[in-house]
């Protein structure tokens, strides 16, 4: 196989630079796509290039996106009765679906084909370390004052927000900024929530695949979830927050649940190694999950200095939004919008 260029600058005139190079086929990537205009704003860069350089292919990537098979061939069919033949010709998409091809919209190689996959995983992998590493900051913030408005903890100092997210007091002022119509900001430099920021909870909701980089295990032959909470609360080296239906049930007993059909936790700052550690402690079974595998025990590791768990009577529960967010993550969503109508109702009284 050719060799793999990424992050190529493939006009050095004007600065244009595509996700990937492989022989004379050029790759952009997109994850989680979620409207045509993302879509379309791909395609017409991606045939820019291509119009320009008539002996190289392009091919768009769309990991996990968000737009429905039918409408994305009603979108490509459109296109093409837009753009010049001599292009069409060269311009492909492929959706790509937990690592493997689901969709393809042009002719492909059978070279191309095995590029696209391991582009898919080294980009994807690229992104995911790059998260890790380097949270949202604007995303960070606005969880941390969600978690405060359902706790009714009145406003919070800007120096306390740097403190509890582990970002500078420029990076928090500026994400204050973007969120300035859902604020209310006080003299002495503390900031709270008007209410519950209705535009900005779609929004992370939208992004908290991205966001959170969840890891997923799982087991052919699983120990009782009920076993490893046990075994969880039994060790006392680690400290986790028990969040998904756990944790629902903390902050809502009544809610509509039955059985833990997976468990989730929440860690903080827990490096790869330590993380894989602990699973295969807790259950030597457990793998990291495959395509087309659920996983039975996730963990969602968060980055900031204070992961503002809830003490229950023998656990550690993660924080609202985590708990709100690992539902959705499940596909609980009825689950998800009856908690959250709860913790609502609980901060307005």
């Amino acid at each position: 196989m050719k060799r793999i260029v990424y992050d190529f600058e493939i006009d050095t005139a004007r600065k244009k630079r595509v996700d990937a190079l492989y022989g004379k086929s050029i790759f952009e990537y997109r994850i989680n796509v979620n409207d045509i205009r993302m879509l379309q704003s791909a395609l017409i860069f991606l045939s820019g290039i291509i119009a320009e350089l008539p002996n190289y292919n392009g091919i768009l990537i769309l990991d996990k996106t968000k737009i429905s098979g039918l409408r994305l061939r009603e979108e490509w069919e459109s296109y093409a009765r837009l753009i010049q033949p001599f292009i069409l010709s060269r311009l492909k998409i492929v959706v790509i679906s937990k690592g493997e091809t689901i969709e393809k919209y042009g002719k492909l190689s059978k070279e191309e084909s095995d590029a696209i996959l391991e582009i898919t995983k080294t980009i994807s992998q690229k992104q995911i370390n790059k998260k890790r590493s380097k949270p949202d900051a604007f995303f960070e913030i606005v969880r941390i004052l969600i978690i405060h408005w359902f706790r009714g903890n009145g406003p919070t100092q800007l120096n306390k927000l740097c403190q509890l997210s582990g970002f500078s007091y420029p990076t928090v002022a500026l994400s204050l900024e973007k969120m300035e119509l859902q604020i209310n900001r006080h003299s002495d430099r503390s900031v709270e929530l008007k209410s519950f920021p209705r535009d900005l909870w779609f929004k992370l909701l939208a992004s908290s695949d991205n966001i959170r980089v969840p890891q997923g295990f799982w087991a052919h032959r699983p120990r009782d979830i009920d076993y490893l909470i046990k075994k969880i609360i039994d060790n006392t080296n680690f400290e986790i927050g028990f969040g998904g239906i756990i944790g629902a049930r903390h902050f809502m007993p009544s809610i509509d649940l039955l059985g833990n059909p997976r468990l989730d936790l929440t860690v903080q700052k827990w490096s790869n190694s330590k993380v894989e550690n602990f699973v295969k402690n807790l259950d030597p079974g457990l793998k990291k999950v495959r395509p087309g595998e659920l996983p039975q025990v996730v963990i969602h590791n968060l980055f900031r200095q204070d992961p503002l768990f809830v003490k229950s009577s023998n656990m550690l529960i993660a924080d609202e939004v985590e708990c709100l967010l690992d539902l959705h993550e499940a596909r609980l969503e009825l689950q998800a919008s009856e908690l959250l109508e709860h913790l609502k109702g609980d901060a307005n009284r």
